[in-house]
């Protein structure tokens, strides 16, 4: 391939991950008007080629606007149980597990209905001897920063990152959820719609239809009237996931920089520092003024990544706690469609939580 090849292709690449960032990956025909690339050829390189660039997509769900209100907390595991307290725990949207530790850092998605029973359950967890610690907080805002493609080799499909340009970023991009306090807006069938999404992206609406076995035209009525209409999907977020896609978990790195006691100015501050490094991917702020940022990145820029942290964040350096998560241990889950009836909506009991495990857990 020739030098003019592959600035070609990587100006494509380029361009095609842009406009997947703006409307997902579902619908090839309008990606191939926004690129001007044919849509055979936005078919092949989503299905075929995304994976060989190191590349996901995802979809960021909006909890607060389907009525769940999103917290993080803490949790120290009881050494040598023989249950896992993760198995009696429900409406968990992320688990990532401290290494060398059984120290756990959870987020999850509750009904506002459901709330103080649910923190009831946790704290339960503590009172039988499953867990030792817990320290929660209640999330404030969310924010999926967008994937930086200007720092990507999408031939090598890894980052190449010029650190001076990186010190330069001056903006903050992306859609920031707020909590706010709203009743529940969905139904079984948009719940169901949006778990398939979930987990595969790139799924048309008959094929979502054929997944939940019900009838297409009531899927897409549900999927324009409801899902679109009330913005239950805020944006796609595409994501580095190479060493997943090589079968190298290992050599994906999940750092999570966490500050507690900020001021507004100070937690400005936190948030300009982490905009600006193209390996963040999550950023939460809580009621009790803590910042949590979430980052998947290489080894080979682990070094570089906490010395801009710590030349930027000077000022705040000794409420500064970095986390290193077992990369065979932590995971995104899905919505928790398990815990909705269709004739009850959410649903969660005592002994539901207690005394019933849950199948796919670690």
């Amino acid at each position: 391939m020739s030098t003019f090849e592959k600035l070609e292709k990587s100006r494509v690449d380029h361009l095609l991950v842009e406009t997947i960032k703006q409307v997902g990956v579902s619908n090839y025909s309008l990606i191939a008007r926004l690129t001007g690339l044919n849509a055979e050829t936005v078919r092949y390189k989503v299905n075929k080629q995304f994976n060989k660039m190191g590349l996901g997509v995802f979809v960021n769900i909006d909890y607060e606007g389907l009525g769940l209100r999103r917290g993080i907390f803490f949790a120290r595991a009881t050494p040598n149980q023989g249950k896992s307290w993760l198995d009696h725990t429900s409406y968990l949207t992320f688990v990532g597990k401290a290494i060398g530790l059984d120290r756990y850092l959870c987020i999850y998605a509750i009904p506002y209905r459901l709330k103080k029973k649910y923190l009831d359950s946790l704290f339960y967890l503590k009172q039988s001897g499953l867990v030792e610690e817990l320290l929660l907080a209640d999330i404030s805002w969310v924010r999926y920063p967008p994937f930086r493609s200007e720092f990507y080799d999408f031939d090598k499909g890894g980052w190449h990152v010029d650190w001076n340009r990186v010190a330069m970023t001056m903006r903050e991009v992306g859609i920031t959820f707020s909590t706010v306090n709203t009743d529940a807006k969905l139904d079984y069938i948009d719940l169901k719609i949006l778990k398939c999404l979930q987990e595969d992206p790139t799924h048309d609406i008959t094929k979502v239809a054929e997944e939940i076995g019900a009838n297409p035209r009531t899927v897409r009525y549900h999927y324009s009237e409801h899902v679109l209409r009330n913005k239950f999907i805020s944006g796609n977020n595409v994501r580095w996931i190479r060493p997943v896609t090589d079968n190298k978990p290992v050599d994906l790195m999940h750092l999570v920089f966490c500050f507690n006691n900020l001021s507004k100015e100070e937690m400005d501050l936190a948030r300009k520092t982490f905009n600006k490094i193209p390996f963040t991917w999550l950023e939460i702020g809580t009621e009790d003024n803590r910042y949590f940022a979430f980052l998947d990145l290489s080894l080979a820029n682990f070094h570089e990544t906490v010395r801009f942290v710590e030349r930027s964040t000077l000022l705040i350096r000794n409420r500064l706690e970095m986390i290193t998560l077992d990369p065979l241990k932590t995971r995104s889950l899905n919505i928790p469609d398990e815990m909705y009836d269709k004739e009850r909506g959410w649903t969660l009991s005592m002994e539901q939580s207690i005394m019933a495990p849950k199948e796919g857990t670690d």
